[in-house]
């Protein structure tokens, strides 16, 4: 079980240097921050995500 906890962080860590969006703080920062609108649906969020990741089906590089 320490094993797991231990993978667990690790993974957490890594998935925010590399920038994968969290549905989770998301609900946690809209309740704190605006309780009196509706947050979006987990596939509204992420779907967000990748267009403001990739720009709404074009994918843009730097090379």
């Amino acid at each position: 079980m320490k094993w797991f906890k231990i993978l667990r962080s690790i993974s957490s860590y890594l998935n925010e240097i590399a920038g994968v969006p969290n549905y989770k703080r998301y609900l946690d920062h809209f309740q704190k921050c605006h309780p009196t609108s509706t947050p979006l649906s987990e596939k509204e969020f992420h779907r967000q995500a990748t267009d403001e990741k990739y720009g709404s089906g074009s994918i843009r590089r730097c090379c």
